[in-house]
């Protein structure tokens, strides 16, 4: 056991994220403030938990050693495309499941065609999928504390699961939106202060497309508009390209529908805080995660050849910056691990206790009671399978967030647009959608027939999926067609609500777009002046 500062940081913020959201659990009154946090959440706090939610540890780790590999093109392409989901999201499907006021996605496609089934399939995927993701989660946790304070790893995956076990268990939606955004601050503030350190170890940030032009350790195709093409695992430049389009578009509608995304509109004040959360999560991916990649590829000219290019930032905070601001990054790369974690524990726990059975509650003490209860059963079998090992297996990545964007973005997008779009029609796409993401991507890593060969590109198991979606989608509808119940739902969810038609909100949420468009704008003119030009040779 390494104690030291970097030991009693991570400890110290784990301690502070546990007793902060236990204490949001003393705010719980009824079951709304359980599952969608009273419906009243401000703009901080969703486009805090929305961003933390979708970074991971994987942002401060995997994506950093793609990045180091030679593929930080590649990353900003992919996230230019995520970041778009945060926009068509709320404006195409988020503020109508608002208008829903349900208090889990399933819970709305049940209401939306008006049949249970739905609602227990959607229920299903979600559970199957998100327990598999917060397996990888609670693992990749468990690694990081071991390696950060030498305690044993088991012991490590208990400390993480107590801690967003604890409060996501007690508080629910309340404690987790807090707690997210508190971690949001927390790595969002880390990253700000750790740049300038990185930066000018290796000479300067004015210094650094020079440096790294002219070190020969550099990865092949770092700074060209492609990447490093086998790091893409494509043998060609085309496919380097259209694997980070592919995935740019994976993301961009796993963010814009997904239960851990889209679901956190359920708990907005109102469709603007919908709308500004978006954007400011759309500028975070942007600007954020573009300032962190270049401290990753900076790390290029300070230590080379790394044998493992995902603890590149940790190597940094160990080694490049003061103690302090070192547990700062340390302890944010944590939250952000800690975060997807309790995120997908609250959605995996809703979904478990009430989108599987038809259940009457005597009352909603009773129910909130129940609910706490079925959250911890899920945190203990989650613990279970980790300690298992089955967090590590590859299989892992089968259930990864995709699986549900490929289930959903059909009768998710097509339950506000389509008139045509039945209970039968959509619950068929779901399990199309799910069953043709996973065969094609089971085969394709098992090198089946050439198949890792074939479902690449806009053959990608996740496009397969949406495929077979829409068209079950369409045989569905054409042979149960929408009844009138349907119909009148659908028709509700088209009414504007009349607090919504505040002029002064409108304005307001012109700002956010206005600050999007300048953040834009600013980010293409420095990687136009300066990366493409300088690197060209045009200035």
């Amino acid at each position: 056991m390494h104690f030291n500062i970097f030991f009693a940081g991570v400890i110290g913020s784990i301690l502070i994220y546990m007793v902060v959201g236990l204490f949001a659990g003393r705010r719980v009154k009824d079951v709304d403030d359980y599952y969608v946090s009273g419906r009243n959440a401000p703009t901080l706090l969703i486009s805090g938990t929305l961003f933390a939610s979708m970074l991971s540890v994987t942002g401060f780790m995997g994506d950093q050693g793609f990045c180091y590999s030679g593929n930080i093109t590649s990353l900003v392409l992919i996230n230019s495309l995520c970041a778009c989901g945060y926009i068509l999201g709320p404006l195409s499907f988020g503020r109508y499941l608002r208008r829903s006021k349900c208090g889990t996605m399933p819970e709305y496609f049940g209401q939306r065609f008006n049949d249970f089934r739905n609602r227990r399939v959607a229920g299903i995927i979600t559970i199957i999928s998100l327990t598999a993701y917060l397996l990888a989660s609670i693992t990749g946790v468990g690694i990081l504390m071991e390696e950060l304070t030498g305690l044993p790893y088991k012991l490590c995956l208990l400390l993480a699961w107590v801690c967003f076990t604890a409060f996501t268990f007690y508080s629910g939606s309340k404690g987790v939106i807090i707690t997210d955004t508190m971690m949001f601050l927390v790595f969002l503030a880390a990253t700000l202060v750790a740049g300038p350190y990185i930066f000018n170890a290796q000479g300067g940030i004015g210094q650094l497309l020079e440096n790294l032009m002219a070190n020969p350790a550099a990865a092949q195709g770092l700074l060209d508009y492609h990447g490093n093409v086998a790091g893409a695992g494509a043998d060609s430049v085309f496919g380097a390209v259209m694997y980070a389009v592919t995935m740019g578009i994976v993301w961009m509608i796993t963010v814009a529908v997904s239960p851990w995304q889209a679901g956190r509109n359920l708990m907005a004040k109102s469709e603007h805080v919908t709308f500004r959360s978006g954007a400011v999560a759309a500028i975070c991916t942007i600007v954020f995660l573009l300032y962190l990649n270049l401290q990753s590829i900076s790390v290029i000219n300070l230590n080379p050849n790394m044998e493992d290019p995902q603890r590149v930032l940790i190597w940094a905070a160990f080694n490049v910056m003061p103690k302090l601001v070192g547990t700062l990054v340390l302890a944010g790369i944590m939250a952000a691990g800690l975060s997807s974690a309790s995120t997908f524990l609250s959605v995996v726990g809703f979904s478990a206790t009430n989108d599987l059975f038809q259940v009457e509650y005597k009352d909603e003490r009773q129910q909130l009671r129940v609910s706490r209860i079925m959250m911890l059963v899920v945190g203990v079998i989650s613990l279970i399978l980790a300690y298992m090992g089955l967090g590590g297996m590859r299989i892992i990545s089968y259930f990864a967030s995709t699986i549900i964007a490929a289930s959903w973005v059909v009768p998710g997008i097509g339950s506000v647009v389509s008139k045509k779009l039945s209970a039968a029609g959509a619950r068929w796409a779901m399990i199309a959608g799910f069953l043709g993401f996973i065969v094609p991507r089971a085969l394709a890593d098992a090198k089946i027939a050439g198949c890792d060969r074939i479902f690449i590109n806009f053959l990608n198991p996740f496009f397969v999926g949406i495929a077979f979606s829409l068209l079950f989608a369409v045989i569905g509808s054409k042979l149960h067609p929408v009844t009138p119940q349907e119909k009148d739902f659908r028709r509700q969810l088209m009414i504007l609500p009349e607090e919504e038609r505040v002029a002064k909100d409108y304005r307001r949420d012109r700002v956010y777009g206005w600050a999007m468009i300048v953040a834009g704008a600013a980010t293409s003119l420095f990687l136009l002046f300066g990366w493409a030009l300088p690197y060209n040779g045009l200035i």
